[in-house]
């Protein structure tokens, strides 16, 4: 069957590559071209296939805007001081006994912040790990919820781009969106919380104290006080008055421009090759410049790229239906238990061959899109797995990307308790309605009969 031989090279060449430490884009672009030349081979024209592409990377025209957006964003939190001040005011939070549930606290709230997993894991991530190592804390329930929080934003802030492409695929609402994910998230971060806090006390060392070096070289260089965190007002208002998501980061860049320029005094030219190329504090100690430099335009670009070309799929697989059988089977499983058990047997082989999140989340939009009956429905199906899944996968750049750039350690995603707590508690939710619909209606047919009349 040619379908199965096209996704069959496709994944192959995919992980063989990855394997060998090839970029991601590479077998991306290579299973571009097989999904053209099978389009081809199905009597399209190129003129057809290329359409279809390009049909499926307008629909990420919005993600894509953001992602810029975004990356202008980070850059100008980290000239106006934002991010350094938001670390000052939270390390003292950071004791022995409880630094599994701070570190999950603190990089949940900065990923919040930021709607990004490796900004947060590039900084609060960093310096969590630091000063979690430096007391002794154990490093392998420190980094699983460092890895957790970072994703406790990706899934669900309003500047998270992982909920922007489920908007986008979806044709939903970010705000319907982000209100599902907090209610389905409820229960899954109350047992969170307690799961950290109980195993810090549980392995708390003997003593130890905070490393104060970082600190006191952020507050060193940073010198300007609570005035850094205006850009964060926007953020966190804003959307409260349902304020739309572009016109909130807009908002935000304008309040961290002025601080930026009137406050530390840099150069207005410097702040836009800072927001295009990414920021890069001058003159600071190796400290200061390894947790601050970052964000602009230029480091959005291969993240586009990647968005791009899985875009790309999603028009070619329903232009060319290179996915109808395998649509198939996934209905039929669907009947079988529930959709979202469905879209989660999709969801955790496509994050596996996939090795990012971007494509995992596109491959189970494409695979699964009918199972629900509503678009919201399957909008937190999406959220409910493959974004939250994709981190668990370790050779997933969503993990390891997290892992190298806090210091964690790479079995680390075994102790990310939110994120395996979220997929688990939807199914078993969602296994427990469809069982308690079955059983109201077997009671329904005994009361009324073989021939539904009343029965004494």
């Amino acid at each position: 069957m040619l379908e199965l031989a096209v996704l069959g090279s496709f994944c192959a060449c995919l992980m063989a590559l990855v394997a060998l430490g090839t970029p991601v884009l590479v077998p991306l672009a290579i299973g571009f071209l097989l999904f053209c030349g099978y389009g081809i081979a199905r009597g399209h024209s190129v003129r057809d296939v290329l359409g279809m592409a390009l049909d499926g990377i307008s629909g990420a025209r919005g993600v894509l805007e953001s992602f810029m957006l975004i990356g202008i964003l980070t850059a100008l939190w980290r000239a106006a001081g934002t991010i350094s001040e938001v670390v000052l005011l939270a390390t003292p939070f950071v004791t022995p006994a409880m630094a599994p549930l701070a570190v999950f606290l603190l990089t949940g709230a900065m990923s919040f912040l930021m709607g990004t997993a490796f900004g947060t894991a590039a900084t609060m991530g960093v310096v969590c790990m630091t000063i979690a190592t430096s007391m002794g804390a154990s490093s392998l329930l420190c980094g699983g919820a460092v890895l957790a929080g970072s994703y406790f934003g990706d899934r669900c802030s309003p500047m998270s781009s992982s909920a922007l492409l489920v908007r986008s695929v979806t044709h939903t609402t970010l705000g319907q969106n982000l209100r599902s994910m907090m209610r389905s998230a409820l229960v899954p971060l109350a047992v969170t919380l307690l799961v950290y806090g109980l195993a810090g006390l549980a392995l708390a060392p003997a003593g130890g104290a905070a490393a104060s070096g970082t600190t006191a070289a952020l507050a060193g260089y940073f010198d300007q006080g609570v005035v850094a965190l205006l850009p964060v007002v926007p953020v966190l208002v804003l959307p409260l008055a349902r304020v739309g998501m572009k016109r909130t980061m807009v908002a935000s860049i304008a309040i961290a421009a002025l601080v930026s320029v009137l406050v530390r005094g840099v150069a207005p030219a410097d702040l836009v090759w800072s927001a295009v190329a990414g920021y890069v504090p001058a003159g600071a100690g190796t400290v200061v410049r390894s947790l601050m430099s970052g964000g602009g335009i230029v480091s959005m670009l291969n993240a586009s790229a990647i968005v791009c070309l899985s875009s790309s799929f999603s028009g070619l697989f329903m232009g060319t239906g290179l996915l109808d059988g395998v649509r198939g089977h996934v209905a039929g499983l669907a009947e079988r238990v529930t959709p979202f058990a469905a879209v989660l047997a999709v969801a955790v082989p496509a994050s596996m061959i996939a090795c990012n999140q971007t494509l995992g989340t596109m491959l189970a939009n494409d695979l699964c899109s009918g199972l629900e009956p509503t678009s919201g429905s399957l909008a937190l199906d999406l959220e409910d797995s493959a974004v939250v899944v994709s981190p668990l996968v370790p050779w997933s750049t969503a993990c390891a990307a997290v892992v190298t750039m806090c210091g964690a350690p790479e079995m680390c995603w075994a102790t990310a308790v939110y994120l395996w707590l979220i997929p688990l508690w939807h199914l078993a939710a969602t296994l427990a309605a469809r069982h308690g619909s079955r059983a109201s209606r077997g009671v329904a047919r005994l009361a009324l009969g073989p021939r539904g009349v009343a029965t004494a």
